[in-house]
């Protein structure tokens, strides 16, 4: 007859996943509570008006990961865990897609400077049109 021993390892990762968990939680609330603030200030500019959808979006997506985070670090339910997770990837994505966007508005950005400034003269033509130079 076969005894078999309890696998420790798979208790011992549960419990750093948890705690981990329970360490993240205090900062997803903090960050998510900052970015609906950050959201809320662009909100009374005109200009911030546009895109200050955006950080509240994210804020609240951060407030949730906290609160699924906290829920699995309390109750150690592993539906609690996918929640956490799931609302973590919908962060990157949304952030990720920005980063992207970013960086092709900086690109066209450039090139519409470069071009700007090998057409026209450059800066100092331009100061020198209104005088300044």
């Amino acid at each position: 007859m076969e005894t078999s021993v309890p696998d420790m390892s798979n208790d011992v990762q549960q419990q750093t996943v948890v705690a981990n968990v329970r360490g993240m939680k205090g900062w997803l609330k903090f960050l998510g509570i900052m970015s609906i603030i950050a959201g809320a200030l662009q909100a009374i500019t005109v200009v911030g008006l546009i895109v200050a959808w955006m950080p509240i979006w994210l804020g609240v997506l951060l407030l949730q990961a906290g609160s699924r985070a906290q829920e699995y670090a309390d109750r150690n339910e592993p539906v609690a865990l996918a929640g956490f997770t799931g609302k973590l990837r919908t962060l990157f994505l949304i952030m990720g897609i920005l980063t992207i966007v970013s960086i092709g508005l900086s690109v066209i950005g450039a090139i519409i400077g470069a071009t700007f400034g090998l057409f026209t003269g450059g800066l100092p033509a331009l100061l020198e049109q209104y005088g300044i130079g």
